[in-house]
C-alpha cells in the first residue's frame, strides 16, 4: 500500500488524468498483471513472438511507435530496444519506470497523449445519446498520426470508450447495458482504425473481438462483439486470453478473451 502510494504521487500525469481515474487504473493494471501473471502468460507470449516475426520481416528497423503501451506487458522495452534504433511509446498515462528509463535512454522517447480526444469532453457528457454524438463526431477528426517503420497498437481499441463510459453512468445513474457498451466501444474502435490507416508505416494489431463472461459453474453468461473492420489488413493469428478468472473482476463471473492480431 505505501509503494502504491508512493507511485501515486510521484507519477507525472495531467490534472485530467488524473482526475479521471487513469493513473490508478494504470496502477490498478500493473497489480492485476502480477496477480493473473500465471494465466496471461500464454496472451504474451503470443503477442510477442508476433511482434518478433513483423519486425524481422521490415526492411528496416529505425523506429518503432507503440500506442497504448501502458506497462509493455505486451512487448517489454527490452525487445522493443533490441529491434527499433529509436522506440516511441504513445499514452495518456507512462508508468514512472518509463519516465526514469526515458532519462537514462536517449534512444527512448515518450509522448504523453489522449488518443481518443475525448477526455477533455467528459464534463460535457450527460447521456447515452451526448456520448453517440461525441463519437461520431471524433470519427470525421484526424486525432493522431505517426510516421514509423512500425506502429503498434497494444490491445487498446476496445478500451478506448471504458472512461467515456464510466462518465455517462455516473451521470445517468444507471450501469449501462453489456450490448450499448459494446456498440460505443465498437465506434471508438473503428475511429482508432482510420487513424492508423493514415499512419505512414506497418502496423501491427492486438485487439480483443470477443469478451466472454461465464458464471460460477462456467456457463456462459455473455460474449460481446466488436465488429470492427480490419479489411486491407492481413489476419496473422488469434488466440484466448484469461483476462480476470473468477475472483479476479467479480465473484459471480471470468472475463476471457478473443484476441486477433493483424498487420497493415
Amino acid at each position: 500500500m505505501l509503494l502504491e502510494s508512493f507511485e501515486f504521487l510521484l507519477t507525472p500525469t495531467t490534472p485530467l488524468a488524473r482526475k479521471y481515474g487513469f493513473l490508478y487504473s494504470s496502477i490498478s493494471l500493473r497489480h492485476r498483471y502480477h496477480r493473473q501473471k500465471k494465466n496471461w502468460i500464454p496472451h504474451l507470449k503470443n503477442c510477442q513472438e508476433v511482434f518478433l516475426e513483423t519486425a524481422k520481416s521490415l526492411p528496416q528497423r529505425k523506429s518503432v511507435v507503440v500506442l497504448g503501451s501502458a506497462h509493455l506487458h505486451e512487448i517489454p522495452l527490452h525487445l522493443l530496444m533490441d529491434n527499433f534504433e529509436q522506440v516511441t511509446l504513445v499514452d495518456v498515462i507512462h508508468p514512472l519506470k518509463h519516465h526514469l528509463q526515458a532519462k537514462r535512454y536517449s534512444r527512448l522517447k515518450l509522448i504523453t497523449m489522449d488518443l481518443t480526444q475525448a477526455l477533455d469532453q467528459l464534463q460535457s457528457l450527460n447521456t447515452l445519446d451526448d456520448l453517440e454524438s461525441l463519437a461520431k463526431k471524433l470519427a470525421g477528426e484526424q486525432i493522431f498520426h505517426f510516421e514509423a517503420d512500425l506502429i503498434v497498437s497494444a490491445n487498446l481499441m476496445s478500451q478506448l470508450a471504458l472512461l467515456p463510459l464510466d462518465a455517462v453512468e455516473k451521470k445517468i445513474k444507471r450501469t449501462l447495458e453489456l450490448t450499448e457498451k459494446d456498440s460505443i466501444c465498437t465506434q471508438f474502435a473503428e475511429t482508432h482504425l482510420k487513424n492508423l490507416r493514415g499512419c505512414t508505416g506497418t502496423k501491427l494489431i492486438y485487439s480483443d473481438r470477443e469478451v466472454i463472461y461465464r458464471n460460477k459453474q462456467g456457463e456462459l453468461m455473455y460474449t460481446g462483439h466488436y465488429p470492427v473492420n480490419f479489411a486491407g489488413y492481413k489476419k496473422l493469428r488469434e488466440w484466448n486470453w484469461m483476462l480476470a478468472p473468477l475472483k479476479e473482476a467479480s465473484k459471480d463471473y471470468s472475463i476471457e478473451m478473443k484476441i486477433e492480431a493483424y498487420r497493415g
